[in-house]
């Protein structure tokens, strides 16, 4: 996505973190992670969706996987 990201986005990574990671990324490592997250524990999944919706620059390392 280039630019700034959507608020819909950005609300769906707060409410539903994996769907606003989707919306963004697609499906793939980035999006299963945020899916295990949350699973795991609501907060650190949110976290990690807002970094990867907010600053996608940083996912670069696990994109490329």
């Amino acid at each position: 996505m280039n630019g700034r990201p959507s608020v819909l986005a950005i609300i769906l990574a707060v409410i539903l973190p994996p769907v606003g990671v989707w919306m963004v990324e697609g499906i793939g490592m980035i999006f299963l992670i945020s899916l295990i997250l949350t699973c795991l524990a609501y907060v650190p999944g949110m976290v990690f969706s807002l970094v990867a919706v907010l600053r996608p620059e940083l996912m670069n390392g696990l994109r490329n996987r």
